[in-house]
């Protein structure tokens, strides 16, 4: 069977290996020059992609009563389509996290397996993700819930305020403050660009095509199904793909086309603030990712070519009275809880600061799974930061649209 994966991030590569691995014959359709770009670091600022048109505009004159009529056939169509893709994708979910916990430790299993099968990089720096709890009550929290998710699969390893500082001694400075942590050595938030080269390595190297600098205009349906795929290809030309099955894996650039199709993709929206740092002394500078749980930061210690910074990360959701504080203020507040955490370790004074907007998940779960629409699948997770996640969901997608039931206990749409 044909099938066209639209979106070549991670969740579209991983989607592409596992359907080829089943025997499918595979397109992944990408507006970037290089598959897996982002992950890869291959991404400008502001790529020159050419712009995608409106999912469905047509030649229809705006202004006639054929037009009108045919724009009201079509909403009413919409809204219909989406409270049928609602009931479909609705399942029960007690707690998000649990979903999220199985597809983790699904994705590491698969992860596992894929390095020795196919020999893939383990990576040569220090792994791991500690969560680091400043507040002594979420940390008895946490401990109470140990027991049930250690039986999901979670491996997390509890740390006492010692064990922690051990484990990463750029800590000791904040003793006072430790209340404890986890601590994951598959680590969600490390760089993934070696393992994404090496996963299209093997796409290519099993036969899977690859068209990159080609945008997506629009999904056309016909009698239920989806039809084609409209395209533009590098010289701005439209063009046409057919296929048995498509996957929609464009992140949030799922969302325009999936409305259109009344597939029902319900999201908030936050903000990212990306603040870097120069490293100014190495010895107090942490080794392992850290996530502050109770001040909401990811701090990354990355290679530049002008040296170690440390790359923090926080998001608030977008929209509430409450958060609409000028970003300055939000720059002041992370430096000041970097400097609590580790303090010397960073030449705060010469801190950058970027922001970005970005979709997510309402219930902060990757949408996975069939719509309505019998040939037409999902496989998105706008907002979702953990990349080792990608295998879990690629390879249950892949099964979904193979007709076999996946191995994992997920709330995927429509089984």
């Amino acid at each position: 069977m044909r099938v066209v994966v639209l979106g070549a991030g991670l969740l579209g590569v991983t989607s592409a290996y596992y359907l080829q691995q089943l025997g499918h014959e595979v397109i992944v359709v990408d507006r970037h020059a290089t598959p897996a770009a982002k992950a890869r670091g291959r991404v400008a600022p502001k790529d020159g992609a050419a712009t995608p048109h409106r999912p469905g505009s047509g030649s229809t004159r705006i202004g006639s009563t054929q037009g009108r009529w045919a724009r009201l056939r079509a909403g009413m169509r919409r809204r219909v389509s989406k409270l049928l893709d609602r009931a479909i994708g609705a399942r029960a979910q007690r707690d998000p996290r649990e979903h999220l916990v199985r597809l983790a430790a699904y994705s590491r299993k698969s992860a596992r397996v894929l390095r020795d099968e196919a020999g893939l990089p383990h990576g040569s720096r220090v792994g791991g993700l500690l969560n680091v709890f400043t507040c002594p009550e979420a940390f008895r929290a946490r401990l109470a819930r140990a027991p049930h998710w250690s039986e999901l699969g979670c491996e997390e390893q509890l740390f006492s305020p010692d064990d922690a500082m051990r484990m990463e001694p750029a800590l000791r400075a904040m003793c006072t403050q430790l209340a404890g942590a986890t601590y994951s050595v598959e680590d969600p938030a490390r760089d993934p660009s070696q393992f994404a080269a090496s996963l299209v390595f093997l796409c290519r190297a099993a036969g899977v095509r690859f068209l990159t600098k080609h945008t997506v205009v629009s999904l056309k349906d016909r009698d239920g199904r989806i039809d084609r795929v409209e395209l533009l290809d590098p010289a701005g030309r439209p063009m046409t793909l057919r296929a048995q099955a498509y996957v929609l894996a464009l992140g949030a650039s799922s969302v325009p086309h999936a409305e259109y199709l009344g597939v029902d993709m319900p999201l908030s929206f936050v903000r990212e603030y990306i603040v870097t740092i120069p490293v100014k002394d190495a010895a107090r500078a942490p080794r392992v990712a850290l996530r502050d749980l109770q001040g909401k930061l990811r701090i990354n210690r990355i290679e530049t070519p002008e040296g170690d910074h440390l790359r923090v990360t926080a998001t608030v959701r977008a929209g509430l009275d409450e958060d609409r504080e000028p970003d300055s203020d939000r720059f002041n507040a992370i430096l000041s809880r970097v400097e609590m955490l580790l303090p010397g370790a960073a030449d705060t004074a010469r801190a950058s600061l970027a922001t970005e907007m970005h979709a997510v998940s309402t219930n902060s779960l990757p949408m996975i799974g069939k719509t309505r629409l019998p040939n037409l699948f999902l496989n998105t997770a706008p907002g979702t930061p953990s990349w080792i996640n990608a295998l879990g969901a690629g390879k249950s997608i892949a099964r979904i649209v193979s007709g076999l039931r996946p191995e994992l206990q997920f709330a995927f749409r429509g089984l």
